[in-house]
This record gives C-alpha cells, sequence and structure tokens, in this order.
C-alpha cells in the first residue's frame, strides 16, 4: 500500500485589472495560499498520483483597494505527480504538473465581470528525503504565462483574467515531524521572482509565502489540525521602471480534517484571513482528493 504523504503546491490565480494599484499587480498571486497541511513536508514512493483539489476564495473588500470590492473564485485543480525511483544526493527525485481551471467573479467601484477559463500551467520537479519522524522536501517550480488573459482597456477597465500574463520561478523547501506518538507538525516555505508583464510593464515584486499545520492523529485514518498560511511581499512592484510603495502581506487560520484509507485520502479545511495589507481580505474552504495508482 502506498502512503499518501507529499508536499503539494497548487495555483489558485486571482487575475483582476490592471488598473487598480495594489501590492503585487492586481493583487494577484499564482501560489495557493493554504493548499499545503498535514504532512507537507513528506513525498510517498515511487509511482504515479493523481490529485483533485477544489478551492472556493470569498473576499468582501481590498485593504488599500478599490471601493465596493467582492471577488468569489472556484478552481478545480487537477495535479498529475510521478514520483520515480531515481535518487540524487539521498533525495528521492519527482516531478509534477498542475493545470487549474476556474471560474472567477469581480466587482469593484461599481463595475463587473465573469470569467472561466483555464489558468496558468504550473509544472515542478522536486527531490524529499526521510530520516527517521523527519521528512524534507526541496523543489523549484516554474509558473508559466499559458492562461486566459486580456488587457484592460478604457471600455472594459475591469478585467477578471484567469492568467497572469507573467512567468513566475519559485524555489521551496517543505518540512515535517511526525512522531508515533500522532503529532503532526509541518511547514512549507517559498519565494517567488516575477517576470515582466509585457502588456502593461508592470513588474510584480518577490515575495515570500509558507503553510503551516499542527495536528494531531485521532485514528488510524483520521487526523485534525490547525492550519493556516502566511504571505509577505519583500520587493516592491514596479511599474515602467518606477517603484510603487506599496506591500501586501496576510495571515490566516483555520481549523482542518482529515480521512485516509488505502489508497486515497481526503481532507477539508477552511481558513480565515487576517493582518491584511493591500491585498483582498476574506476567506478560503479547501477540499482536497488524493488518489494513489
Amino acid at each position: 500500500m502506498k502512503q499518501l504523504m507529499f508536499k503539494l503546491s497548487i495555483p489558485l490565480m486571482l487575475g483582476l485589472t490592471s488598473s487598480i494599484a495594489c501590492a503585487t499587480e492586481n493583487g494577484a498571486d499564482s501560489f495557493a495560499l493554504g493548499a499545503e497541511g498535514m504532512m507537507a513536508g513528506a513525498l510517498p514512493p515511487a509511482g504515479v498520483y493523481l490529485l483533485s483539489y477544489y478551492q472556493n476564495y470569498h473576499a468582501g473588500s481590498f485593504d488599500n483597494g478599490p471601493a465596493n470590492f467582492h471577488l468569489d473564485v472556484n478552481a478545480f485543480i487537477p495535479r498529475l505527480v510521478w514520483m520515480t525511483e531515481q535518487n540524487y544526493s539521498g533525495g528521492q527525485l519527482g516531478f509534477y504538473a498542475i493545470q487549474p481551471m476556474v471560474d472567477l467573479r469581480l466587482s469593484a467601484a461599481g463595475m463587473s465581470d465573469h470569467n472561466t477559463a483555464l489558468g496558468d500551467l504550473m509544472l515542478g520537479s522536486m527531490l524529499g528525503w526521510h530520516q527517521g519522524d523527519h521528512h524534507w522536501i526541496a523543489a523549484i517550480e516554474t509558473v508559466l504565462a499559458t492562461g486566459q488573459y486580456d488587457k484592460a482597456t478604457a471600455q472594459q477597465p475591469l478585467v477578471a483574467n484567469i492568467g497572469k500574463n507573467y512567468n513566475t520561478v519559485r524555489p521551496i523547501f517543505a518540512y515535517s515531524y511526525a512522531p508515533k506518538n500522532g503529532l503532526d507538525i509541518s511547514t512549507k516555505i517559498s519565494y517567488s521572482f516575477n517576470t515582466e508583464n509585457d502588456d502593461t510593464q508592470y513588474k510584480s515584486g518577490e515575495y515570500f509565502a509558507g503553510d503551516y499545520s499542527l495536528g494531531y492523529k485521532l485514528t488510524d485514518q483520521v487526523k485534525v489540525a490547525v492550519e493556516g498560511y502566511a504571505f509577505k511581499q519583500t520587493k516592491s512592484d514596479k511599474q515602467q521602471g518606477e517603484n510603487i510603495a506599496m506591500r501586501g502581506q496576510v495571515l490566516a487560520i483555520g481549523p482542518a480534517i482529515q480521512y485516509q484509507n488505502k489508497n486515497w485520502s481526503i481532507e477539508a479545511k477552511y481558513l480565515k484571513e487576517t493582518h491584511v495589507e493591500n491585498r483582498p481580505e476574506g476567506h478560503t474552504s479547501v477540499l482536497k482528493f488524493v488518489w494513489a495508482f
């Protein structure tokens, strides 16, 4: 039986419009805040795994942003993971590909837009190590600007874009401590480097993002946890070479539960955002189903 323990990093595409000034272009990023949780630092044995992931994000305000702001995102994201038999530097080699499908409804300042389309394709490679109760992952992930994108115009100043129209490269590190007493302490952190959006001459600043989980195994099948995420922008955005002195941040926390049986598992969580600066503020619900072939 294959154990369903591995790090996941799945994108939630929140494309707004280039006319809204905020930290990172339009308050958007390709990092799926809150996607990781229990055993985030452990990769599974060699094989092929399919994760079907549903996320709903709702925000009813935008700190330091437009008035009357509402955002609803429903995303279904299949992720294919291939863990090989190969080892490098003592770590097991794996690859993954992610193609999100997103429905986005956006309204702000008396305008609104709705769009359903494919998001940006994500490709990654990773190495995983295990030593007793400790598990580590190092990965490199690339977000390609393949998603649907339309530049805002005077006739349509608010655009619900699914894609970002720029590429991102991010190194990722994840760690889990899981002793036999049922405790599960896990975290995953990443740092994102963004290219410029050629249509808007806007370059989103670099940022840290991380998920955390403090869980406990109630039975062999059931775990509960307190989970959340943090986001902190470290460099200012630039438009046509000029710095924009607004940097985003957010912290979220909430409950999670996981059920695992043989070659599949399902996890649900609800996370509420707080300490928000220069970003949308809301809450997210996540349902994640994993199948080991």
